[in-house]
């Protein structure tokens, strides 16, 4: 009887183990996270709108938010397609606020938001 508890025991440490291995996000080292701290889109008024509404979360680690150029957080996000992306950042998702807090970004300025803020580079142009 002992025996079979102990395997038992065994088996389910084994399973919740394996269940927190790889899936667990990724966290920015001190360059990633400075690297967040300095990105601008290159677009004066794009970086107006960024560093209004989008800063407060997206340059700060563990706010949720993924962080700005960070790529390992964005990866996953990306997945699903620009197209959701914009739809959560405009009526928002989870923690974050209806319009990221950003009343008078247009659906093309979410798109490059979110395009800049995935891979670090502003495919804007002013």
């Amino acid at each position: 009887m002992k025996r079979i508890l102990f395997s038992l025991v065994g088996l389910a440490a084994a399973l919740c183990l394996s269940a927190c291995g790889s899936d667990a996000p990724a966290v920015p080292d001190a360059a990633a996270v400075q690297r967040a701290e300095s990105l601008r889109p290159a677009n004066t008024a794009l970086a107006a709108q960024y560093e209004r509404a989008c800063m407060t979360c997206h340059a700060v680690p563990g706010s949720g938010a993924p962080l700005t150029g960070f790529t390992e957080h964005w990866k996953p996000r990306m997945k699903q397609g620009m197209g959701t992306l914009v739809h959560h950042a405009i009526d928002g998702y989870q923690a974050m606020p209806a319009r990221g807090l950003c009343a008078d970004c247009t659906e093309q300025d979410m798109r490059a938001l979110i395009g800049f803020m995935a891979n670090g580079k502003d495919t804007s142009h002013d």
